[in-house]
């Protein structure tokens, strides 16, 4: 596995479990294991989009992470609370800590994580080498990890460079800003994002969605008193959660396998929901069983068809943000403070003390300019492969070992997550987990999904892999700076976070 977010850690939780014998080795950038750039935030204002009730990360029991929240962090916890994303972060650590003591304590293992078949390695990845058998890792450190199986948990990479005119982001890092001013970032991320902004100054969030959110909550418990402007095509912000009622599945093998035919499905549904004093939420809540395989149902076409037309509407009903969240929001938005607009940017100009941005309104069509201290690229993770400016994924491409999907939202799999090469074969020693099979499953980045992943992926290992797993003399061994394993998890390049 490559990643030590909240998949790649219950991928390796789920294969300790199964296996006790099993070698695992986790390769991550970040010191601590489940966190990400989802649950790694400072910010305890920045809540969880799922209820504790439906956040378990074991699918088998499903109110394992409600018991410990009340158990750890208040009694009162109630399975409709929306809690801290730095807590979950914590659940995550504690579950594989509990995992790899258990491991330890069954077989009389010892090491630096509780168990000597496994293994935290803080570093990054650069590159795959595969050969009949085994696959090395070459680490940016120099060092090289042996293995049988790699699987990527890479969750979400950081947002697309912007094609704006005047704005140039060759020699921009995600992890810093422009070398001329300091006054645009391209990635939310950054640890320097929020860094020397006036408190009375104004901030452009380029994107509406969850990430924008994110950052004006941010901004707002930084003491910013300033004008947040948040720009996007459509000016589509995230819709808020509120109590529902279980409504009754009504897509099934005969429902229609076109956009147009589904919309109107779903239309007359929320109608009905609506003469019964029912709510949209509850018709959208219960397609989430089902999401994956209405995708998975529907031809090429109409795919593309749903990306191009339904994606931005889907998106703001689908992924909800908790009550407190959308009250903060409000308020601002309702105080003048923040201010939603739709259009798309056409020109960028920075000036000493301030950046000029030119953009049309999708309603009128006329240009405005807006002058602003600070711009935060929030528009989304990049998904083409393509286009990510990562080296390993680099690697897999130019070895002709993994190959976009055909909607380019990942890399193409098959249906247990084996990698499909150039021509379509799946591997016997590549897999992933997470977003990157969004192609396949469009379903793919929240919790409730990404723990039946780890589940399933951990199952499908352990009774595939040539190797006999519950063998405890298959302890991982290291050498020279050269480490043996038997299943690798490698670092996780940004995980963003499972939204519900």
């Amino acid at each position: 596995m490559v990643g030590g977010g909240f998949s790649g850690t219950m991928l390796a939780v789920n294969l300790l479990r199964r296996a006790p014998g099993l070698s695992v080795a986790v390769v991550e950038k970040g010191p601590l294991p489940g966190r990400g750039v989802a649950y790694s935030t400072k910010y305890d204002c920045h809540l969880l989009n799922v209820c504790a009730g439906k956040m378990s990360a074991l699918p088998e029991e499903p109110d394992h992470f409600l018991r410990w929240a009340r158990a750890n962090y208040e009694q009162s916890v109630q399975p409709t609370s929306f809690l801290p994303r730095p807590l979950y972060g914590q659940y995550v650590t504690a579950l594989l800590e509990e995992t790899t003591a258990r491991g330890a304590t069954g077989s009389g293992a010892t090491g630096a994580s509780g168990a000597e078949n496994f293994r935290w390695i803080q570093g990054e990845v650069t590159s795959f080498a595969r050969d009949r058998s085994h696959v090395t890792i070459q680490l940016k450190d120099g060092s090289t990890l042996v293995t049988k199986a790699v699987v990527l948990a890479v969750g979400n990479f950081p947002p697309a460079d912007l094609k704006i005119p005047g704005l140039s982001q060759k020699s921009l890092s995600q992890e810093s800003s422009s070398p001329e001013s300091g006054r645009y970032f391209p990635s939310p991320w950054s640890a320097a994002a929020f860094d020397n902004v006036a408190k009375n100054g104004s901030v452009l969030l380029i994107g509406s969605g969850l990430t924008s959110v994110d950052v004006a909550v941010a901004l707002q418990s930084e003491g910013f008193a300033g004008h947040i402007h948040i720009l996007s095509r459509r000016g589509l912000m995230p819709r808020i959660h509120r109590a529902t009622r279980r409504w009754p599945q009504f897509w099934n093998g005969q429902s229609p396998r076109t956009i147009r035919g589904l919309l109107r499905l779903v239309r007359a549904q929320v109608r009905a929901a609506a003469e019964v004093d029912g709510d949209w939420r509850d018709v959208i809540d219960a397609l989430r069983p089902v999401t994956q395989k209405i995708w998975q149902s529907l031809p090429l076409a109409e795919r593309k068809r749903f990306l191009r037309h339904v994606r931005p509407y889907w998106e703001v009903h689908r992924h909800r943000i908790a009550p407190e969240i959308g009250n903060t929001i409000t308020q601002l938005v309702g105080s003048g403070q923040a201010t939603v607009l739709a259009g798309r940017v056409t020109a960028y100009r920075e000036f000493r003390n301030h950046v000029e941005v030119a953009w049309r309104d999708r309603d009128t069509q006329a240009q405005q300019l807006l002058r602003v201290d600070r711009v935060i690229n929030c528009t989304g993770p990049e998904t083409d492969c393509r286009h990510i400016d990562d080296p390993l994924i680099k690697s897999l491409l130019a070895q002709a070992l993994a190959r976009p999907d055909q909607l380019f939202l990942g890399l193409d799999v098959d249906s247990n997550g084996a990698l499909l090469d150039f021509a379509g074969t799946p591997s016997t020693s590549l897999y992933a987990i997470g977003p990157i099979r969004k192609g396949s499953l469009w379903e793919s980045i929240a919790v409730p999904e990404l723990r039946v992943q780890a589940s399933q992926l951990a199952e499908h290992l352990v009774h595939t892999l040539p190797i006999h797993a519950r063998n405890t003399n298959r302890a991982t061994t290291e050498t020279a700076g050269r480490v043996r394993a038997t299943v690798a998890t490698i670092a996780e390049v940004t995980d963003k976070e499972p939204v519900a």
